[in-house]
């Protein structure tokens, strides 16, 4: 679920049930969550699951060099 900006407050991406989502979220996909993470500004929330489950994904590969052959 995405909560977005309040009062100065980054977008935050929850799982679903989140006791932290406020009213305002609304429903997102695996990889519209992601997407809305690579924009600046976006957090995934730390009371839920969604930064565990997320972050990692969104980070993988990120510390490795270029593949062989490039």
């Amino acid at each position: 679920m995405l909560d977005g900006r309040t009062h100065g407050r980054p977008s935050t991406v929850h799982a679903e049930g989140c006791s932290g989502a406020t009213d305002r979220a609304h429903p997102l996909g695996t990889m519209q969550a992601l997407d809305a993470l690579a924009r600046p500004g976006t957090i995934a929330c730390t009371v839920c699951d969604a930064a565990e489950a997320l972050l990692p994904i969104l980070t993988h590969g990120q510390n490795e060099g270029p593949a062989s052959g490039d």
